[in-house]
């Protein structure tokens, strides 16, 4: 039995002609806002928001940057427009991190401080480290 398995289904169904829904929306609400600026200002002024709106509404529906849908543009924009561009290091930040470090850091000094380490053994543990790294190097 074969089944039909549905693709390109991260694509959006088109309502009227070129238009999705939600670019439909756009341009009903882009064009009613030229309408009532037609009606309730005089020709002149109300060139002034029509002409504007308008090209937004355009860009909206039907221009794409990189591949991409006008409105990531417009978001990724607002987005750039508003964090700062200099990020600085504040030392202490972190205070869970400093936490973690800190404990880790208190455990060892306790396992050190538990130790008593004779002169022979702190030699003896110098020594293979060093025959240790004379093997590294060697090889």
């Amino acid at each position: 039995m074969r089944f039909k398995v549905p693709q390109n289904i991260d694509i959006q169904d088109k309502i009227l002609g070129p238009l999705t829904m939600l670019q439909f929306i756009y341009a009903v609400i882009g064009f009613g806002i030229c309408y009532i600026a037609s009606n309730a200002l005089p020709t002149p002024f109300s060139y002034v928001v029509i002409v504007p709106v308008a090209l937004f509404v355009f860009c909206l529906d039907f221009i794409k940057v990189n591949e991409r849908p006008f409105t990531d543009f417009i978001k990724s924009a607002i987005v750039y427009m508003t964090s700062p561009r200099q990020r600085f290091w504040v030392e202490g930040d972190d205070s869970d991190f400093n936490i973690e470090i800190y404990q880790a850091v208190k455990q060892d000094q306790n396992t050190f401080q538990n130790k008593n380490i004779s002169e022979k053994e702190i030699r003896k543990m110098a020594q293979s480290l060093d025959t240790t790294d004379n093997k590294l190097i060697e090889k």
